[in-house]
Formats: C-alpha cells, sequence, structure tokens
C-alpha cells in the first residue's frame, strides 16, 4: 500500500471510530481527536511496536479530553473502539515498519 493510501485509510478509520459520537462534540473537539488519532496511528505506522505497549492507555489519552461530554459509557466504548482498531492495525500489513 502506498504511504498516500495509507494516510487517506488512516484518516477514514479515524473517522469512522469516532462516528458514533461525532454529533456530541463540538468542531474543535472532534479536530482534535481526529487530529490526536491521525497522529497516533501515523507513529504505529513508522514505528516499531514493543511487545509492552498500551494501546488501552494511548486510547484513553486520546479521547479523555471529552470524557466529560461523552459521559463514562460513551467514553468507554470510544476507547475501546480505538485500541481495537490500533491492535488490528498494528497487526495488519497496513503497517511500513520496515522503511522506519
Amino acid at each position: 500500500m502506498e504511504m498516500d493510501e495509507i494516510h487517506a485509510a488512516i484518516e477514514e478509520l479515524a473517522e469512522h471510530i469516532v462516528e458514533p459520537v461525532a454529533a456530541k462534540l463540538s468542531t474543535e473537539e472532534l479536530g482534535s481527536i481526529l487530529s490526536r488519532m491521525n497522529d497516533a496511528f501515523q507513529q504505529l505506522n513508522i514505528k516499531p511496536i514493543a511487545a509492552d505497549t498500551d494501546f488501552g492507555n494511548m486510547a484513553f489519552t486520546i479521547f479523555r479530553p471529552v470524557q466529560s461530554v461523552l459521559g463514562e459509557k460513551e467514553f468507554t466504548r470510544m476507547v475501546g473502539r480505538l485500541k481495537g482498531a490500533m491492535v488490528g492495525f498494528c497487526q495488519s500489513d497496513w503497517t511500513d515498519q520496515e522503511a522506519g
């Protein structure tokens, strides 16, 4: 997969993850979350992943600024969705770690 295809896929994935709660977030909050998610996936794409990587903590940190807006149930759901996506991303052949 070409780098521009990977970047587009990462952006689409981030939008898909946050889609269930996007309407509850302000434009600024949504933009910030999407930007942080894109940055995280880009880093996962280029850096070797340590065996002890805590994807749950990474996802928690990304969504933490909007926790009060979402409420506990939706916040937990979003953290779980992002964590699962990160794990799946790192197990897929999307990553370009050989080049990094």
